[in-house]
């Protein structure tokens, strides 16, 4: 079974680069809309899982179906273990984890990265941290996410004797992290409610 994990740091712990810009009901409402986004990318896939302990989280998971994982509150890698355990438990077979501050992720991405044969599949970011990371069986590498996690997950594939790669998705590449990604996703020719939000947030 094809399974995607989507964890959910706490909105209103969750883009604090963006404090000095945005008010915490606006990060909130950005937080909320780019996982919406997400959702709406991944909704062929009938199992999903949100890692979150944020009460507004949960509920956008609830109404696009999803499974619901607490989040043990010690981290980012914490929280995806805990999801991984759940997919397993689940009978998941694949598992793609899918931060939820990704909003230009499209199906036919996604789908790709499910159809590549290899154990362990990175989506690198634009500053080499791991936006996407697909693990053939769910288990198959610890997760590590953060600075320079790609080619962490990389080199633990490796070190396992697994066949791993490395795709570089255009969809793939912009997560939302300072100001100046809030300009990009407010420039996009595109009417997901994320850009739309981020148009009235940039004025």
């Amino acid at each position: 079974m094809e399974s995607i994990l989507i964890p959910v740091k706490r909105l209103d712990q969750a883009k604090l680069r963006l404090s000095q810009r945005l008010a915490p009901p606006d990060r909130r409402r950005l937080g909320l809309a780019m996982l919406a986004d997400v959702l709406r990318a991944t909704e062929k896939w009938t199992h999903r899982l949100i890692v979150t302990s944020d009460q507004d989280a949960e509920a956008v998971g609830l109404a696009f179906g999803c499974s619901l994982v607490a989040d043990p509150g010690l981290g980012l890698n914490v929280a995806v273990v805990a999801g991984t355990d759940a997919a397993v438990s689940a009978g998941s077979s694949t598992l793609l984890v899918l931060p939820s501050d990704v909003p230009m992720v499209t199906s036919d991405d996604i789908t790709a990265l499910f159809g590549s044969p290899e154990n362990v599949v990175v989506a690198p970011s634009r500053d080499g941290g791991t936006n996407a990371l697909l693990r053939r069986p769910p288990q198959a590498v610890e997760p590590c996410f953060g600075p320079f996690s790609a080619e962490s997950h990389r080199r633990g594939a490796l070190e396992a004797g697994l066949t791993c790669r490395l795709v570089e998705m255009s969809s793939l590449v912009l997560d939302i992290d300072r100001y100046r990604d809030l300009v990009t996703l407010g420039g996009l020719a595109n009417l997901r409610e994320s850009v739309r939000l981020a148009r009235e947030l940039l004025g």
